[in-house]
């Protein structure tokens, strides 16, 4: 298997071989062993691969293997099974979906993929993330906590970091297709391979859906790739492109019902070239091209058109060195120009900033991190933050860690420079947003590693947030303002176990305390109380059989109390040939009728099967 991505560890370079999963499609059984040597590391925390017992942040690694032996279609749903990560959708497949991070708001979670940032206050994820799926994707981390730091803005909350797949090796791949309640049919294709020194990926998918509602359509591409390869030991350069088309039939909410279509288009390329200098520095240089295209489409007697465009090329370096076998030092310098324009008006951004952050373990059970950077924005000025941790290791199995850090969020060119077709005026005044944030927490094997548990407390404090202010009461028009001010605190529980080999459970408990501190009121879209779990059992060598869990309690939304729900899902696969394999899975099996959004119906119970071929 060839070599297509290099790192340093420990002061020893370390040979990272890709994961030979292609999205959902593969059975976990056959990409397992790779894609636990993948997850053996994590990158997010510090922008370089480093060990998990080392990593002093709260960061999950989802795996793969696990979410397609548990037959979870998207990137939506994934997310939700992580601890402090809550995902509120509007109504069926395709409505926006947006992230709360640790009782963040939504636009302060930053999405990082294949190394760029792709979303700001301007420019949302929430259709992106809507229409989201899993084929070609071969690493996902959620990073909590204030990641300002390593990232800059829009990292208030956390970042959720997601890489193309590699490809090495043979040709192999998977095809599969999927039928089910409310006219939903899927097809999907990935193949990865290499040859010689070259590796390469494709994925690419369809999804359409009648959803449950007159007139809510919904239809879906999506499609990635990845070439790679290393013409000199030294050297590894290599290309993504990442993209989804969405089209959408919005019927509004029960509330304010409405009849719209909104059509979506994103892509996201990028070339970058690693290189190892000596045996101490790797350098690596990026860039990116980022599209966001969206179009809402009003009908009736009042039907309009509105549209939004976002253009952002980037620039990204960054350099680690390897000081000594206790110290790594990482550094790095960002550039991006942005152009928006919402409906034919046209505003800019320039942002520039340069980051520095080490790691040094001064003994071996202890490491501290600690990092620097400034951030400049042409429209709304610069920013300084830092964070730093701690991880002690007192035992074997047992880890120790803590955080604080600081974060900041930079103001969209639409909110200081107004959208004047929309009722929104300018202010040219408004500052970032602010916070500061700190964790503590144990991970803990038990079991001799049949059992792990992982708990966090965490603490943010938000000032400066941005809130709309109403100017005139006839005509509606307002602007942005810095005005509220507040808080949350809360509880992440994670634990896996493996009951026997057969038999194995994953459970995800958070609990949250989320108020605004000017007036004392609790921030809406913030479950007090939210609990994901599942069962998995493999009563034979060729069938599966498991049952998921997902509970949601103690919210509000739109001015109102919102009712506690809970959705079961069950699943069962069973493998007719080696190569073969049959799904069947039920959603809402309970048929629980509720709202994660006020005003948006969830999907009833539903029913799909499909089938997978390998080759």
């Amino acid at each position: 298997m060839k070599v297509i991505s290099l790192a340093r560890v420990s002061g020893r370079f370390l040979v990272i071989l890709p994961a030979v999963a292609v999205g959902s499609l593969l059975r976990a059984q056959d990409v397992a062993a790779s894609h636990l040597t993948l997850d053996r590391y994590v990158v997010s925390a510090s922008r370089s691969p480093q060990e998990p017992s080392y990593v002093s942040s709260s960061v999950t690694s989802l795996s793969l293997p696990e979410l397609a032996t548990a037959q979870i279609p998207d990137l939506r749903t994934a997310l939700a099974t992580v601890p402090g990560v809550g995902v509120i959708n509007t109504g069926g497949a395709g409505g926006q979906s947006s992230v709360f991070l640790r009782g963040a708001n939504s636009y302060q979670t930053l999405f990082i993929v294949d190394g760029v940032r792709i979303n700001d206050r301007a420019a949302a994820y929430y259709n992106f993330l809507a229409g989201a799926d899993l084929g070609g994707i071969d690493r996902i981390e959620v990073l909590r906590g204030p990641q300002s730091t390593l990232y800059g803005s829009s990292a208030m909350g956390g970042v959720i970091l997601i890489d193309t797949a590699h490809g090495s090796g043979p040709l192999r791949g998977a095809m599969s297709g999927e039928v089910g309640t409310f006219d939903t049919w899927s097809a999907a294709l990935a193949a990865q391979g290499g040859v010689r020194n070259l590796g390469y990926s494709a994925a690419v998918s369809r999804i359409e859906t009648a959803n449950d509602l007159p007139a809510n359509d919904y239809r879906n591409w999506a499609y990635s790739a990845r070439v790679e390869g290393t013409p000199t030991g030294a050297l590894l350069v290599g290309a993504t492109f990442r993209g989804q088309e969405g089209d959408y039939e919005d019927v509004g909410s029960r509330v304010y019902p409405s009849t719209a279509r909104v059509e979506t288009d994103t892509a996201l390329a990028t070339v970058y070239a690693q290189a190892r200098v000596g045996e101490t520095l790797t350098s690596r240089l990026t860039l990116a091209q980022h599209r966001r295209d969206y179009t809402y489409t009003t009908f009736g007697p009042w039907g309009a058109v509105s549209s939004t465009e976002n253009r952002r090329a980037i620039l990204d370096w960054q350099t680690t060195w390897h000081a000594a076998n206790a110290l790594e030092v990482v550094g790095g310098l960002n550039f991006e120009r942005s152009r928006y324009l919402i409906d034919d008006a046209k505003t800019t951004d320039n942002v520039g900033a340069g980051f520095l952050s080490a790691t040094i373990k001064p003994i071996a059970s202890v490491v501290i991190t600690g990092g620097l950077r400034y951030d400049d924005f042409d429209s709304a000025g610069d920013a300084v933050t830092w964070r730093t941790g701690v991880t002690w290791r007192p035992a074997h199995g047992t880890k120790l860690r803590a955080t604080y850090g600081t974060g900041f969020g930079a103001p969209g060119t639409d909110d200081r420079y107004g959208v004047p077709q929309w009722g929104q005026l300018a202010n040219p005044d408004l500052k970032p947003e602010k916070s500061r944030g700190w964790d503590v927490g144990i991970d803990q094997e038990l079991l001799n590693g049949r059992t792990t548990v992982t708990l966090t407390y965490f603490q943010n404090k938000f000032r400066d947030l941005f809130e709309w202010e109403y100017l005139d009461y006839v005509t509606y028009e307002g602007h942005i303002v810095n005005r509220s001010r507040a808080t949350t605190a809360g509880i992440e529980l994670a634990t896996t176990v493996r009951l026997t080999d057969a038999v194995k459970t994953r459970l995800a408990y958070t609990y949250l305390e989320a108020d605004n501190d000017g007036d004392h009121t609790r921030l809406i879209r913030r479950p007090r109380h939210a609990f994901d779990g599942d069962l998995q059992f493999q009563a034979t060598k060729a069938w599966l059989v498991g049952a998921g869990l997902h509970l949601v309690a103690d919210r509000i939304d739109g001015g109102v109390a919102m009712e506690d729900y809970t959705t079961v899902r069950l699943f069962s696969s069973f493998a007719l040939r080696e190569n073969v394999r049959l799904k069947l899975r039920v959603e809402n099996a309970l048929n629980e009728h509720y709202e994660e959004t006020f005003g948006y119906p969830a999907l009833p119970i539903a029913v799909y099967g499909g089938a997978e071929w390998r080759f």
